[in-house]
């Protein structure tokens, strides 16, 4: 019995580690960032952060600013491409009130996002995934290989955030 136990221990802990990015940079973090999106072609990043039209309220016509950060140049931070924008990391926003508003990126549709303020001021996006509620902190995409451009495919993605009590959570989808 102690074998078997030892033996999921370890096949366990293979598994977090399989899913994991080893190697990638993490983008330096503002009080505005949301979340940050990084994939397996690369050490590109896509960063999400609130935009605020004061302390305390998000921008109503713009309230997230995305960008990138090519760490595969040297770091250069650019605004994402039309194509990133319209095909891939851009988003798709609605205003429900009481300074909330749903949003989703543009490829991952049927994932709805929710941007909100904590009772300290400060930005989060919430969702769902898998009976799961947490704060999302950043998404790693599993590219299909051989696939890239407009053709690309996925074959997973792992959202990694908080819950409510501040347990780390790692949720993995499949599209």
């Amino acid at each position: 019995m102690k074998t078997f136990t030892c033996l999921l221990y370890f096949l366990f802990f293979v598994s977090i580690y399989t899913f994991a990015q080893e190697g990638y940079p993490t983008p330096p973090f503002k009080s505005n960032t949301l979340f940050y999106i990084q994939h397996s072609e690369g050490h590109n990043t896509y960063v999400y952060e609130a935009n605020m039209s004061d302390k305390q309220h998000f921008n109503n016509k713009n309230p997230i600013n995305n960008y990138r950060i090519l760490y595969d140049k040297g770091g250069e931070i650019k605004p994402l491409t039309g194509i990133q924008q319209k095909f891939a990391y851009g988003i798709i926003t609605k205003e429900l009130g009481n300074n909330i508003v749903e949003f989703e990126i543009v490829s991952y549709k049927n994932q709805p996002l929710y941007l909100k303020m904590d009772k300290a001021g400060k930005p989060y996006v919430e969702t769902t995934l898998n009976g799961h509620k947490f704060n999302l902190h950043r998404i790693f995409i599993k590219q299909k290989e051989g696939t890239s451009g407009l053709g690309t495919q996925v074959e997973y993605l792992i959202f990694y955030g908080t819950d409510h009590r501040g347990t780390k959570v790692r949720e993995k989808l499949i599209p």
